[in-house]
């Protein structure tokens, strides 16, 4: 006799579920450099929107996004029928592998890269083509473009790549549009905020190109989940067709739309990037301790013992993260924040090279 579980699809039941390494701790009782978020709260203006909000019932109905749509479209200077929101970048990225990959199908990406892609992609029953970076992870430009053959059905760029950091040149993306034209090309700009390296203004050069973007970075919103997507007006209706129609909430839109037109986000980005990065890069040469340079707000970093490292930090109150993947085994990757939090990380980084350890 069958069981129910034996029902399940057998590539799902190949599959390893994701497990978080912060299950059963209070993670906010940490200095959180270890998943890329942003360590500052909302700005204090975002409490009478909230509370707005609950004061109009809005929490009991199901969410529009009449309002929200239009301003945010004249934010990136595209037309709102390029346009979707999703239940933050990681169901823009589904729904995109959903609609466009058939079991069998190859999704062409750089590797390790954003897990999420090869998992929608397994479960799916896609093939991942991945393509390696380099030993110093630089992007493996021509091993990608000799990758993408006439089983390819996807081409996935992440610029820069979590969690190698690594930028895919300019010229290279536009290679492989070029190369290209009747594949879509999936383009994940999730730090762009960041790195200020965006291929928008390329949307009308390149029907083929699909941009994908995120609020949880830079925007302080990891918690309430809110990405959307940019392509052509043809490929943004078949979107529709996947995604729910009430898949974001009516909390993500409304602190989505009150923050733009904040400055808070740029002024993280910008302690970020001109204070925290230098800082913390200068300090890591001075100790001596590898780190692979990134575009955005975070890095690999290899000490000689990582484990040991990655210990310590938890101990005296800082977590990091400790990679997985079979290439960066002996690394940790570093968000990068504010000076503040990073002067206590290389502090307790001092402490520990002090001690011998």
């Amino acid at each position: 006799m069958m069981t129910i579980q034996s029902r399940i699809r057998p590539n799902i039941q190949a599959l390893t579920a994701y497990a978080p390494p912060w299950t059963g701790l209070d993670r906010t009782q940490y200095v959180r450099l270890d998943l890329n978020e942003n360590t500052r709260a909302l700005p204090p203006e975002i409490g009478p929107v909230l509370e707005r909000l609950w004061a109009g019932g809005s929490a009991s109905r199901y969410p529009e996004y009449r309002t929200f749509m239009p301003r945010l479209a004249h934010h990136l200077g595209v037309d709102e029928e390029n346009l979707i929101i999703t239940n933050g970048s990681d169901q823009g990225i589904e729904i995109l592998l959903r609609a466009f990959l058939n079991p069998g199908d190859g999704m062409v990406v750089a590797q390790p890269e954003f897990p999420i892609f090869s998992h929608v992609a397994q479960v799916i029953g896609a093939r991942v083509q991945g393509v390696p970076f380099d030993a110093e992870m630089n992007f493996p430009t021509q091993r990608f473009l000799d990758a993408i053959d006439h089983n390819t059905r996807l081409i996935v760029l992440i610029n820069p790549n979590n969690p190698t950091g690594s930028v895919v040149p300019l010229e290279t993306i536009r290679e492989v549009l070029t190369r290209h034209p009747d594949l879509p090309v999936l383009l994940d700009e999730a730090y762009y905020e960041f790195t200020g390296v965006s291929c928008l203004r390329w949307m009308d050069e390149f029907k083929n190109l699909i941009l994908v973007r995120t609020f949880s970075k830079a925007f302080a919103m990891a918690g309430l989940r809110l990405g959307y997507v940019v392509a052509q007006p043809e490929v943004i209706r078949e979107l529709y067709k996947v995604r729910g129609p009430f898949d974001v909430n009516v909390v993500a839109v409304a602190v989505a739309d009150a923050q733009l037109d904040l400055p808070h986000a740029w002024d993280y980005v910008n302690e970020v990037m001109t204070r925290g990065k230098p800082f913390t890069e200068n300090a890591l040469r001075e100790l001596g301790i590898k780190f692979y340079p990134a575009a955005a707000n975070f890095m690999l970093v290899q000490p000689e013992d990582r484990d040991a490292l990655v210990g310590y930090m938890k101990q005296n109150g800082i977590l990091v993260r400790p990679m997985v993947a079979p290439a960066l085994v002996k690394t940790f990757r570093l968000t990068i924040a504010p000076l503040e939090e990073m002067r206590r990380f290389v502090a307790v980084l001092r402490e520990y090279v002090g001690s011998g350890q």
